[in-house]
């Protein structure tokens, strides 16, 4: 089987499945996404997707918005997959996407600066002795200031209550982001254009109440 660097599969993949996957122009390994920056100029912004799932989301933002950059990162391979017959059916020329978690993602992206980044459901780790790897931490809010710019808006949704209060806490302490309160709740997910994905379908099936939360990056010039 080829070396996807550790990550996980889904179950009865073929060899000749990934082969396709690792050759694929728009699916960026180590390497690749070291030599893309120049496919990506073009473009009027950038977005990024951190834990894509199934890509529902992924692919109808870059489909309804084709001027603008679109990259998804997110370790289990049977998105990327799903993405891969998405692009090639569509014939979607500004949707890239990635294998990478995001702490290694990061260290790729220091070119490039988001307009809109999208979290939608992040593991929660509920177990106590788990929660430190949970993605939205305090490191990883000051990861996000170099790549964003002024007015980023980070959109979030999860349906777990402590995870919630983490979320918010650490973005609290950062000075660079605020919490918006131009929108209500669902608000967020309309005003967006937000895909009703997988798990938000099972969370509303499992009667989980559901959290949307708007972050922005300050606008220091409005200050001075």
């Amino acid at each position: 089987m080829l070396n996807f660097y550790g990550r996980k599969f889904p179950r009865k993949i073929k060899n000749d499945q990934l082969k396709s996957l690792n050759d694929f122009e728009f699916f960026l390994d180590k390497n690749k996404i070291k030599r893309f920056n120049a496919k990506i100029k073009k473009f009027k912004s950038f977005n990024l997707e951190i834990g894509f799932g199934g890509g529902e989301n992924l692919f109808a933002q870059s489909q309804k918005n084709n001027s603008h950059f679109f990259l998804g990162c997110d370790p289990y391979l049977s998105g990327s997959l799903n993405l891969e017959k998405l692009i090639k059916e569509y014939g979607l020329k500004n949707l890239f996407f990635t294998n990478l978690d995001f702490l290694e993602l990061f260290k790729s992206l220091k070119c490039i600066t988001f307009k809109k980044i999208i979290i939608l459901f992040p593991d929660p780790w509920p177990k106590k002795r788990h929660k430190k790897r949970r993605l939205i931490n305090s490191n990883f809010v000051d990861l996000l200031e170099s790549i964003t710019c002024d007015e980023t808006k980070i959109i979030v949704a999860t349906d777990h209550e402590d995870y919630l209060n983490q979320i918010l806490y650490v973005f609290y302490k950062s000075k660079s982001f605020i919490l918006s309160t131009k929108f209500i709740e669902y608000e967020v997910f309309f005003f967006f254009d937000i895909s009703l994905t997988k798990y938000y379908k099972k969370a509303k099936k499992n009667k989980k109440k559901i959290y949307f939360l708007l972050f922005e990056k300050k606008n220091l010039k409005k200050f001075f």
